[in-house]
């Protein structure tokens, strides 16, 4: 990793910070400069922002609007303003949509989509007084192109993709930029996790799928958490100032079959 100063003086707030790609990510705008606020649901995220210079934990869940509301606003109050957000907070899981039940497909719905909408929104309402900012949520290879027993998980990615589109035309005009990434297989606990239960569907060796899903990545390994830092620093970066309503695909290059 090549860090810099690029961010420097700048508020981040990125949630679902406690692990993987969200912990990857506050890592790079930590090392970047900015100052940064790691936000989730799970109280570890206080024991790992705790090892990052100058960044705060905060626990708080994205699907309780309230909570979201009161986090931006302490953010603000504490540190004078909220530069950049990273809508990460998401969780996996589902199965047949013929199987499933209705608070399964709710409870993702509620984190994935109206997380993230709970989240750009608080964000906007902060940004907006100082007509500038930087907006990025996080979508997935499976919002543009769905397998069998991911349709609640896709959906509410595709979802993320549609409002981030929307948000980018409506904040644009103020000096908000708003764009997407939408990373591929991760070497995270969530795609491990994914592709456990696909293998307990299709009764196959973990390893197995794990294998195969690698081999199907022209790059030939799977996503880190730091390939997703570097592509968030980026379009939070002055670099990007042109770039607004675009979905990034950090993917090793792959392609759904």
């Amino acid at each position: 990793m090549t860090a810099s100063t690029k961010l420097s003086n700048q508020v981040a707030l990125v949630t679902g910070a406690a692990q993987g790609l969200g912990l990857g990510v506050a890592r790079r705008l930590a090392a970047d400069g900015a100052r940064v606020v790691l936000a989730d649901r799970s109280a570890a995220v206080l024991t790992v922002a705790g090892e990052l210079a100058g960044a705060s934990g905060r626990i708080c869940g994205v699907a309780d609007s309230g909570a979201v509301d009161r986090l931006v606003a302490a953010i603000v109050a504490d540190l004078g303003r909220l530069d950049i957000l990273v809508a990460n907070a998401g969780i996996g899981g589902g199965g047949p949509l013929a199987d499933m039940a209705d608070d399964a497909f709710r409870r993702i719905v509620a984190v994935n989509l109206e997380g993230t909408f709970h989240c750009c929104r608080a964000a906007a309402r902060a940004m907006l007084p100082r007509a500038s900012g930087v907006i990025v949520t996080v979508g997935s290879i499976f919002g543009r192109d769905t397998p069998a027993g991911a349709g609640a998980y896709g959906a509410t990615k595709a979802g993320v993709v549609a409002l981030t589109q929307a948000l980018a035309r409506e904040l644009g005009p103020h000096g908000i930029r708003v764009n997407c990434i939408s990373p591929g297989n991760m070497a995270t606990d969530l795609h491990w996790a994914a592709l456990r239960r696909r293998a307990a569907r299709e009764e196959r060796p973990f390893e197995a799928l794990r294998d195969e899903t690698r081999r199907a990545i022209p790059l030939g390994r799977h996503g880190t958490p730091e390939d997703i830092g570097a592509a968030v620093s980026f379009l939070a970066s002055p670099d990007a100032a042109y770039i607004t309503g675009q979905t990034i695909n950090v993917d090793g290059g792959f392609q759904p079959r």
